[in-house]
């Protein structure tokens, strides 16, 4: 009981006035109650396309944030832990938070629900039709994504993981030399490998190369080969050629 209370006053102190420590609090609550009663994994994720932590609630989650999201060029932006909207469903008026919203290159906007089986499909029928009404209303694109859309990706969300850890490791760093020698052999080129750009730019830190090469294959100017191996020396890498156009 004395925990329970301690815990109840630190919540209370949270809500009353909510700093950088107490929000992520929340958002750990948050993450951990959205599992429901499944035992999923909890995963603390850094974003280099939003520069932005988040707190996904399961292994799907993370599929459709690395493959749907942060690796898809027709992203522009998007937000994992929206505002709750109101929506409408035969009985009644209820505010539902989506899984994200999504801003697309186009200019079009999209939100994203995230489920599981069958079951949890139909267990959640009251709670997408209403979402789908609201987003009808508001002109807007709402996309379910269920194991069927999830796992034909999963492999290769985990060999995104690596990637993403190396433009992780230079978070809020510009690395200006590095950048533009990097930027210099792009354009000299292509198509290649990593090793062979780590090759031509030995006289930098490898990892920091690495790392903003990812970063600039999220931002949609070059793209990844990781189709079949995880990141690393062997990768290809090729241009855009919008991107290339547009650097040229």
């Amino acid at each position: 009981h004395t925990a329970y209370r301690r815990q109840r006053q630190m919540c209370i102190r949270d809500r009353s006035n909510p700093s950088l420590k107490s929000t992520q609090r929340l958002h750990v609550m948050d993450a951990y109650r959205a599992r429901g009663h499944r035992n999923n994994n909890l995963w603390l994720i850094y974003s280099p396309k939003m520069n932005t932590d988040w707190l996904l609630p399961s292994d799907r989650q993370l599929v459709h944030w690395i493959h749907f999201l942060e690796i898809n060029p027709e992203v522009k932006s998007f937000d994992l832990h929206p505002e709750n909207i109101i929506s409408h469903d035969q009985k009644e008026a209820r505010g539902t938070q989506l899984d994200a919203i999504v801003e697309l290159t186009n200019g079009k906007t999209e939100w994203h629900e995230v489920k599981s089986t069958e079951k949890d499909l139909a267990e959640a029928r009251p709670q997408l039709l209403a979402q789908s009404s609201a987003a009808a209303k508001q002109g807007v694109s709402y996309r379910v994504f269920s194991d069927n859309e999830l796992m034909p990706h999963v492999q290769s969300a985990c060999r995104w993981l690596k990637a993403i850890a190396f433009a992780a490791a230079i978070r809020d760093q510009h690395q200006t030399p590095t950048l533009i020698a990097l930027i210099s052999r792009l354009r000299d080129q292509s198509d290649g490998t990593v090793g062979e750009l780590l090759s031509d730019l030995i006289d930098y830190d490898e990892s920091v190369v690495m790392g903003l090469l990812v970063r600039y294959a999220l931002q949609s100017h070059i793209s990844l080969d990781l189709t079949k191996k995880p990141f690393g020396r062997s990768t290809r890498w090729s241009w855009n050629q919008r991107a290339r156009y547009v650097e040229s």
